[in-house]
């Protein structure tokens, strides 16, 4: 009998926690546009453009403070434009994006925010169709932050935040030697595995 208990005991704890975790795969689309925070002579900021993120999300529910806390593992890819005076010159970005959101449900809205960790594993120019490497000149890690409203509806995960940058990505003394930052909107959906 005691087996039988015990046995129960553990089925229902093993739900319980269950239930307060989620997880994952997440795909989104971002418009990710480069901000130039110095004034910068003949160095203007193009439009934005569209990129993607493919990866995971892990939400784990704090039911005693009715909070949770969701990770994500990305790989993103966006791109930008920046005009030199006379030409635009188009930018791709590579990363691997670990954003940390924390977040609480309004009724069916859940609001977040939270810091966005950027490892950037390559990032190319296009000026005039010659395509250059400039990995060089930028930081291969940068923090960001992010904000915004999700909804659940049934399995799926619906999310439209802003992210921001807390620091310039570029390296001083390379490329555009000015203080730019990413900026991004980023609408994703997710699905529910368990």
């Amino acid at each position: 009998m005691k087996k039988f208990l015990i046995m129960g005991l553990m089925l229902t704890m093993v739900y319980s926690v269950s239930a307060q975790v989620n997880f994952g795969p997440r795909v989104a689309l971002t418009s990710t546009k480069i901000s130039l925070k110095d004034n910068a002579t003949a160095i203007k900021e193009g439009d934005g453009e569209f990129g993607y993120q493919f990866g995971a999300f892990l939400r784990v529910k704090v039911p005693v403070v009715g909070i949770y806390v969701q990770p994500e593992l990305l790989f993103s890819n966006s791109s930008a434009t920046l005009n030199n005076g006379t030409d635009d010159v188009d930018f791709s970005f590579n990363r691997i994006d670990v954003p940390v959101m924390v977040g609480g449900k309004i009724g069916p809205l859940r609001i977040n925010a939270g810091p966005a960790f950027r490892f950037l594993t390559s990032a190319e120019s296009d000026l005039a169709g010659v395509t250059t490497d400039v990995k060089n000149n930028y930081k291969d890690s940068t923090v960001g932050y992010q904000a915004g409203l999700g909804i659940d509806l049934l399995k799926f995960v619906f999310d439209l935040k802003y992210e921001g940058s807390l620091d310039s990505f570029a390296e001083e003394g390379q490329g555009f030697n000015v203080d730019q930052r990413m900026n991004q909107w980023v609408f994703a959906v997710g699905f529910k595995l368990f």
